[in-house]
């Protein structure tokens, strides 16, 4: 595990690939663009993999309901960069992109990132790593990196973002406006407080 208070700031410097959408455009992961082409679902894998194949990985994002806030995640970064894949919740599509991109992008660049690193320079706020638990790959929140990579369940990392006083879910004093927004994802499903993230799979 990295130092806790590691900053990696000096990831400001611009990629070299743009891959993250303007603000307020509909997201146009290559899932999302096929299927809002009409393409069938087996289609729309093919773009995530023809994505993969271009870029290094893809971003599946699920835009949201009644019953869950939006969250995305990267798909191919672990078989691109030997890296881990990554996924945060709880913001609009079009901005978690934009930072999961940005992140990807450095460590496409040979950055390493890990748990507990606070990432600036991408938003106002400092955002931090969390380690995911391996019982969230049981459920159905990765469907589309399940998909890609059958068996094979590479781990996730998950981009935390604060509250207005700089507190992240669990800390003390975490304003309760923000709660659930995020699911604390380094919780084992069964000890995560019960709300609409625990319920993903019993709404389907």
């Amino acid at each position: 595990m990295s130092d806790p208070r590691r900053s990696v700031s000096r990831m400001m410097t611009p990629p070299r690939r743009r891959r993250a959408n303007p603000l307020g455009v509909r997201c146009r992961c290559a899932e999302c663009a096929a299927l809002a082409a009409g393409m069938n679902p087996e289609a729309a894998m093919q773009a995530v993999s023809d994505d993969i194949g271009t870029t290094g990985w893809s971003v599946a994002a699920a835009p949201g309901s009644d019953l869950a806030l939006p969250w995305a995640y990267t798909v191919g970064l672990w078989v691109s960069h030997q890296g881990p894949e990554l996924t945060m919740a709880g913001l609009p599509v079009e901005h978690m992109t934009i930072i999961l991109n940005w992140i990807a992008d450095r460590i496409a660049d040979g950055e390493s990132v890990d748990v507990a690193d606070e990432i600036e320079g991408i938003c106002p706020c400092a955002l931090t790593i969390r380690p995911v638990h391996a019982s969230w790959r049981r459920t159905s929140m990765f469907a589309i990196s399940d998909r890609y990579y059958g068996y094979v369940r590479p781990s996730y990392l998950q981009v935390v973002w604060p509250d207005r006083r700089g507190r992240y879910p669990g800390d003390r004093g975490f304003q309760p406006r923000y709660e659930g927004r995020q699911p604390m994802l380094w919780l084992p499903v069964e000890d995560h407080p019960p709300c609409s993230w625990t319920w993903l799979d019993e709404a389907c």
